[in-house]
């Protein structure tokens, strides 16, 4: 993977492309699934009942309305998790608000970043959460010599990483991605979840909540 931007951030820059990275591999998942029911991904910004827009990964939508909504979120630093974890929330809740047939929205959680109380935050507000594991993550990668995990005031470990990170080759980013893909579960934990709660008949199921929204 060779790239000639510079980068000013090398924490920021790895993070984004090992996420988009990961994103490449649910997204098939999800485009599978979706196919495989008679849904589609849309492709485009979700309004608001006020015309506020947002972007979502990965919208479902049956029929031309939307009945779920999926994000995938790569977090490095702690400090950011309740900022991060609050606007998961009121995205998707005003969404949910002003599209009735969505039943259930999910959110993909990766990196360091995402503390006990930002899960907690997003958990309890109505939309689920899979989390991959950190050091999973850093498992993997430091087998291709790219270090997923440094202390924050450390400079140079994420500059060697991005370097390395760089040099990989297709072949070596797909076999990344698909070991990620099929070491966390990933696939097997959204189709269960989409299975539970995007297909389920009960009109009445999406109103089985622990916490009231």
């Amino acid at each position: 993977m060779a790239t000639d931007k510079p980068v000013k951030d090398f924490a920021s820059a790895l993070g984004e492309a090992v996420g988009k990275l990961i994103e490449d591999g649910i997204r098939s998942i999800v485009k599978s699934l979706v196919e495989e029911y008679h849904m589609e991904i849309y492709s485009g910004k979700l309004f608001d009942k006020i015309g506020i827009d947002f972007e979502i990964d990965l919208p479902i939508f049956k029929e031309g309305k939307p009945v779920a909504l999926i994000d995938i979120k790569y977090l490095r630093y702690k400090k950011h998790a309740r900022d991060k974890g609050s606007w998961i929330v009121v995205a998707h809740n005003r969404l949910k608000a002003t599209f009735p047939t969505i039943k259930k929205s999910l959110v993909i959680l990766l990196g360091t970043g995402w503390t006990d109380k930002a899960k907690k935050l997003i958990s309890t507000s109505c939309t689920d959460i899979i989390s991959v594991d950190p050091p999973l993550l850093d498992r993997i990668l430091s087998e291709y010599n790219v270090r997923f995990s440094w202390d924050e005031r450390d400079e140079e470990t994420p500059k060697l990483s991005w370097q390395n990170f760089c040099k990989l080759t297709k072949e070596e980013l797909d076999e990344i991605k698909e070991r990620i893909i099929e070491e966390s579960g990933i696939k097997e934990k959204i189709r269960n979840w989409f299975k539970k709660y995007i297909l389920e008949t009960d009109p009445e199921e999406k109103l089985k909540l622990d916490y009231t929204c």
